[in-house]
Order: C-alpha cells, then structure tokens, then sequence
C-alpha cells in the first residue's frame, strides 16, 4: 500500500499568491471605505444629508446675527461661575436667560412663516424653551441648596442641547448653539 499525499495537488506558491491577492483587495476596498467616509466629512456633506437640515438657509444668516447680538449681551454680564455666592449665581443666571428668552422671541419672528422649514424651526425653539425650563429651574434650586447641580432634560436618547445644537450646526447657525455660561 502506498500512501497518497492529498496535498500533492495544491501549489504551495499558487494558495499563497491568492491570499495576498484577497488581503490586498481587502486592504483597497477599506482604503476607499474610509478615503470616502474622509471626504463626506470634510466636505461637511453628512451635514447636509441630516435630516434637521433646512432647504432654504436664507434666513439663517439673520438669525446667527440675533444670536451673535444675544452672546454679546451675556458676555456683559458678570460671568456666573465668579459669583461669591450662589444667590448672585442664580441672579446672573437668569439675567442671562431673560436674554436667551428674548432671543427665542426674536428669532421666531425671523424664522420661515410656513412649511416645513416652519415645522423644523418651532421643533428647535421648543427644545430651546425647554432647556432655557432646565436653566431657570437651576438657578431656583440654587437658591434653596448652593451644592446644586444644572440637570439637563433628556430628549432623544441625549441631553435637550445634542438636538439643539445640531439643528443650529448643520443650518449655519454655530452663534445659536446652547450656551455653556451655567
């Protein structure tokens, strides 16, 4: 009886050359995965394809202007963290959401009148009036317990501001994002 080598049949140089070829067409396909991936982001195309993105920008120049006038105004109060106590705390912060209110009202007398850029615009001021709730209820609570911490509504599976702050990235609005003088 002789023994057969089953291995005979396969050229050791020939299943090597095919794994190289394989891993290299691997190593191409996530070099372009990736190149691609690079390229939406830089070019901030993911940003357009949100879903939050208007199709009309025009009148978000005039509202980042309306934010932009509202952070100087803040920027003139004392900064809150400097308070000596957390009743002056609490007072900056609602001087300062007295500001952002007023910026709420402006920027919904600018915003579209209709459609759905309407719909998407009284979504974002909502979650800002809830957030502008979260401000006002931390400055209450400072009052009565000077160990207080801000809490911020979840909304979405995130804090209110993760929506907030991507409607007002992707439109081009980066002066109305949440504001971080708590």
């Amino acid at each position: 009886m002789s023994e057969t080598n089953l291995d005979a049949s396969v050229d050791p140089g020939r299943s090597g050359r095919a794994t190289r070829i394989a891993l290299a067409g691997l190593v191409a396909a996530l070099a372009v995965f990736w190149g691609w991936i690079w390229v939406y982001q830089l070019t901030n195309q993911g940003e357009r394809d949100m879903p939050d993105r208007l199709d009309d920008l025009s009148w978000t120049p005039t509202a980042d202007a309306v934010c932009e006038a509202t952070a100087a105004r803040v920027a003139a109060l004392p900064p809150a963290f400097t308070s000596s106590t957390a009743a002056e705390r609490a007072d900056v912060i609602d001087a300062a959401t007295d500001e952002y209110d007023r910026m709420l009202v402006e920027l919904d007398a600018v915003a579209p009148a209709s459609g759905s850029a309407r719909v998407l615009v009284d979504s974002w001021l909502d979650d800002y009036r809830v957030f502008l709730a979260d401000r006002r209820a931390y400055a209450d609570e400072l009052r009565r317990d000077p160990s207080a911490r801000f809490l911020v509504t979840e909304r979405y599976g995130s804090h209110v501001t993760a929506p907030i702050d991507r409607f007002a990235r992707v439109n081009e609005m980066e002066a109305c994002m949440s504001p971080l003088d708590v």
